[in-house]
């Protein structure tokens, strides 16, 4: 994190020291130099450009006019507005500090198609990516166990829908990826039943070598319905009984 850049954001005008209507070349001349890495022309003449080893990709307008700029959880400037830090946090701590300070300001949260926070008046819209770290073997990019923060930063005319305008459709389309409603599916501690495993003979109250009458039995006994209940079965992840999963 110390090696990362440290950038502001200024909603709707720019952030760090690249500015929406900037042409290519003076983006690149506020980068420093930064080499570019991969890019591509649309048919429109927009385009995408990825700046290397800072995390950067630049999304231009027809006539090479930047609209748009998406951020890398791993690698890109750890962005700031006002207080909150919107760049390789924690999803659920962003989420609430973004909440928090929009309710402030009277700005509208809205759910993107990734179920992350997304607020047109500053032309933001969050993502997560999975976090990768440093081997401890060696230089090696070993996967953590959580995500962590993305963002798109867009101008004023792309702020109302991001993901549906052409620049960033170009460079991301995901119209064919199925929408996340970004509700929690996870039930609390609290509200899962606790059960102990019996290695080679049982979990919970189920007994390998039980009939399915006998499993069935077992669920009309309980005073709540069976889909309450959740259990592992052929060392798989959480299942609930009667749900088809």
């Amino acid at each position: 994190m110390e090696e990362r850049e440290r950038w502001v954001l200024d909603p709707l005008v720019g952030l760090g020291p690249l500015r929406f209507g900037m042409d290519s070349d003076e983006v690149d001349a506020a980068l420093s130099g930064v080499r570019e890495g991969h890019s591509q022309v649309a048919a429109d003449g927009g385009s995408w450009v990825r700046y290397e080893d800072i995390g950067v990709t630049g999304i231009y307008s027809p006539g090479m006019i930047l609209v748009g700029v998406a951020i890398d959880a791993m690698e890109g400037p750890l962005v700031r507005l006002r207080e909150v830090g919107l760049i390789a946090r924690v999803p659920s701590q962003a989420r609430a500090e973004i909440t928090h300070l929009a309710h402030r300001e009277d700005a509208t949260v809205r759910v993107n198609w990734s179920g992350d926070p997304e607020i047109a008046a500053w032309g933001v819209s969050m993502g997560t990516a999975l976090e990768y770290g440093i081997s401890s073997h060696g230089h090696n990019p070993e996967r953590r166990d959580r995500m962590i923060t993305s963002a798109l930063f867009v101008s004023a005319e792309l702020a109302e829908s991001p993901y549906e305008t052409g620049p960033v459709l170009h460079w991301c389309d995901v119209r064919e990826r199925e929408k996340n409603s970004g509700s929690w599916p996870v039930k609390t501690d609290q509200e899962r039943s606790h059960w102990a495993w019996s290695p080679l003979k049982a979990v919970g109250p189920l007994r390998f070598g039980m009939t399915p009458r006998q499993e069935q039995t077992h669920w009309a006994a309980r005073s709540r319905p069976a889909g309450r209940d959740t259990f592992r079965t052929g060392g798989g992840a959480g299942e609930q009984p009667g749900n088809g999963r």
